[in-house]
């Protein structure tokens, strides 16, 4: 064999090589990336900015549930889905698990948003056991993050509803005696929009899905 054609043949190979090496490890990095799908239903965007702070902080795949199907999640190890609490109950919460679980297999993560601080334990703990069975307790992770009231992005019978509530939640408080301070804080916000998200709320959820990647 001539040199030249000898030399020409171990760069092809060596080229080859390298492009699948290189192809390789993207797929590598593409699949460390993508192991993981955040989801979320959002109505005012306290829930939407909650899985946006958990995607740019790992990196995961981000999409609005209503695009999610059966065949997106079979392509992913983790599922961390995030709702809003609407009269008590997680929205979306019900269409995921169903596609979950035709998919099998998977892991499951939850959190959910509302108006309640995080001190409220009692009333967040009672909201989980009405969303979750006994056993899906121990078996998912489950995140509260506590984001506020806009009135101005609620649907219109939503603004009713929970107008009607602040009015007698408010009649009721206003005579007792010895509010707590949580007590207070509701009697004066319950009316109208506030804010109380935080990037501190994500980063529970945020570190235990880096300890699965």
């Amino acid at each position: 064999m001539k040199i030249e054609n000898f030399q020409s043949q171990v760069c092809v190979c060596a080229a080859s090589t390298n492009l699948t090496c290189t192809k390789g490890r993207a797929e590598m990095g593409l699949n460390m990336k993508h192991n993981i799908l955040v989801c979320y239903k959002s109505t005012t965007g306290f829930t939407k900015r909650y899985a946006e702070m958990i995607s740019g902080e790992t990196g995961c795949t981000l999409m609005n549930s209503r695009d999610v199907t059966a065949r997106i999640i079979s392509q992913y190890d983790t599922i961390v889905f995030g709702g809003r609490l609407h009269a008590g109950v997680i929205d979306g919460l019900k269409k995921i698990r169903k596609l979950i679980t035709k998919s099998g297999g998977k892991t499951f993560v939850v959190f959910a948003t509302g108006a309640m601080p995080l001190e409220a334990e009692e009333t967040i703990q009672q909201m989980w056991e009405n969303n979750l069975t006994p056993e899906e307790l121990r078996q998912i992770p489950h995140f509260y993050m506590p984001g506020g009231l806009c009135y101005e992005k609620m649907p219109l019978p939503d603004k009713i509803m929970m107008k009607a509530f602040a009015s007698v939640m408010k009649r009721q408080l206003r005579h007792k005696e010895n509010k707590t301070p949580m007590e207070q804080s509701f009697e004066e916000n319950i009316s109208t929009s506030y804010d109380i998200s935080s990037k501190e709320y994500v980063k529970p959820l945020v570190s235990f899905l880096k300890d699965r990647k």
